[in-house]
């Protein structure tokens, strides 16, 4: 079976969506599943750092090719139909990107489609109004109509999508490689904060800023790991020097694996502020290495965290009330939270890769027949 993945972005830009392109594919390699990737040349948020048109990644092949205009839906300059008639599947991982080519190839090339939903456009409020319309009109009838499977990666997006007439509507979780990340052995220092993940406005992090402002009086600094738009990083660090936190912040921008678990082997709170989430993969990650998670109080969180026994659920637009919780975990002994820090270990292992890959290629095995 041949498996064609496509996305605006994939290695080296790591994030949600690519990560689980990523995990999927090099365990569908190892039961003789082919899988290639079709993605962008350049890094959506920077695009002067361009990337080589092909590249085998750990056996993933990886087809670059242009593309022009805004990055939320880039035009691509060439469209490489040798890919389209390779495939048996294509797995469509962004309606942003080749959603609509992949719909007019199918007529000619007979494969079949499924659609990963990673929170489908709903992951932020941006242009709600436009996305009110736009959806029924016109995403709604197109994938009742032409895609073969929809997988719902969170309870958040099967909610979503169970209203409509989706005749192979499936819940597969996203998961993650829990036993690498259980391997960290944690080394918790005291007021050692992190944050990993993309840097965005969805992310919440003016929020976590202005929390943590209430608390400059204490000793504590937060570990930043991820990039985003140079803009938003600025005003993010125009905001810290406003709020007199700029000195308690450290920008590691991307970092390496290795790099990343030295940092979760030493954090003593990973917070998860944003306003909106499709999943959760850094938090469940962080929950993973038996991290105390602070996470904002959104659907998405809700559906992962037991409140105060495996992570905490909480207001982030509310700062006085959090700085306050915060506090108490800093003029507290470590090994308080013990219990949370397993708790949060066992919860994750139930989001083992190996559980989700199982599903998916039954899903796969279904839409072939």
């Amino acid at each position: 079976m041949n498996i064609l993945h496509i996305s605006r972005q994939f290695y080296p830009c790591i994030g949600g969506t690519e990560k689980y392109i990523y995990e999927i594919s090099k365990r569908l390699l190892k039961k003789s599943i082919n899988c290639r990737v079709l993605t962008l040349n350049y890094n959506i948020f920077n695009k002067k750092q361009k990337f080589a048109e092909y590249e085998n990644f750990e056996g993933i092949e990886i087809f670059r090719i242009y593309g022009v205009g805004y990055y939320k839906k880039p035009i691509p300059l060439r469209l490489p139909l040798n890919l389209f008639k390779w495939a048996d599947i294509v797995h469509i991982h962004d309606l942003r990107f080749l959603y609509e080519t992949s719909l007019l190839l199918k007529q000619f090339f007979r494969y079949k489609i499924i659609l990963s939903t990673h929170g489908f456009l709903l992951h932020t409020q941006n242009l709600k109004l436009i996305k009110s319309l736009v959806i029924p009109m016109y995403y709604k009838p197109t994938i009742e109509n032409f895609i073969d499977a929809v997988i719902c990666i969170s309870k958040q997006d099967f909610k979503y999508f169970n209203k409509w007439d989706i005749k192979n509507l499936f819940l597969i979780e996203n998961g993650i490689d829990f036993e690498k990340f259980n391997k960290i052995k944690r080394k918790p220092e005291q007021g050692n904060f992190l944050y990993f993940g993309r840097i965005d406005v969805n992310k919440g992090l003016d929020l976590l800023f202005r929390t943590l402002a209430d608390i400059k009086d204490l000793n504590w600094q937060l570990n930043i790991v991820g990039s985003g738009f140079k803009k938003t990083v600025n005003d993010l660090k125009r905001l810290a020097y406003e709020l007199d936190i700029l000195k308690k912040i450290f920008w590691h921008g991307f970092l390496t694996e290795s790099e990343l678990f030295k940092l979760l082997s030493r954090s003593h709170i990973c917070f998860f502020s944003s306003r909106y989430e499709g999943f959760g993969f850094s938090l469940i990650e962080a929950m993973a290495t038996g991290n105390i998670c602070l996470a904002n109080n959104i659907p998405a969180f809700r559906y992962i965290i037991d409140n105060k026994k495996d992570g905490f659920l909480m207001n982030f637009s509310k700062s006085d009330v959090i700085s306050k919780k915060i506090r108490f975990f800093l003029c507290q002994p470590m090994e308080k939270n013990d219990d949370v820090s397993k708790f949060a270990k066992e919860k994750a292992k139930n989001y083992e890769w190996e559980n989700k890959i199982r599903e998916i290629e039954k899903v796969y095995q279904r839409v072939w027949k």
